[in-house]
């Protein structure tokens, strides 16, 4: 089990080893610069992943993959900005969650080739929850037992059906 930072005694006043001091990030920006970067990717993200939501019950499954997709995405880029890019690119590679984001990526693309040169719906519906699943596997993996969690309630959610 790893965290995304070095858990140790250090001269920060949190007692662990601050991942933002390490990598300036791509744009150089100050710490309340990252801060509102990342907050603003997550709620552009949020408000595309909900309005591909909504698009769903008017029918148009492209455009709720499209939507759904790309929110997913800004959000996910949003770390960036906290940890750092290339910081978040390397934990993304670590053994641990190596296959869990080739597995996202590869629904991400899928979900685009269908929405877009496909054009069926209802395969990007399923995509769309195939990514989600492959999301929240990915996203559990920096969680402590994270993982184990996921597994325990799928098993229980199994057993009561």
């Amino acid at each position: 089990m790893s965290l995304p930072f070095n858990v140790q005694r250090s001269g920060s006043k949190l007692g662990f080893d601050d991942p933002m001091s390490e990598d300036p990030g791509l744009f150089n920006l100050s710490r309340t610069e990252r801060y509102m970067a990342f907050g603003a990717c997550f709620v552009v993200g949020l408000v595309l992943s909900v309005m591909g939501t909504v698009l769903i019950f008017s029918g148009h499954m492209a455009a709720f993959a499209v939507c759904y997709s790309l929110g997913n995405v800004i959000s996910l880029l949003g770390m960036g900005f906290l940890i750092g890019f290339k910081r978040q690119f390397k934990m993304a590679t670590q053994p641990v969650r190596l296959t869990a984001f080739l597995i996202y990526i590869g629904l991400l693309i899928a979900t685009f080739v269908t929405a877009f040169a496909l054009k069926i719906g209802v395969l990007c519906l399923i995509l769309a929850i195939c990514q989600f699943c492959a999301l929240a596997w990915y996203s559990a993996s920096y969680v402590p037992f994270g993982r184990k969690l996921i597994k325990n309630l799928c098993g229980a959610c199994a057993r009561a059906i």
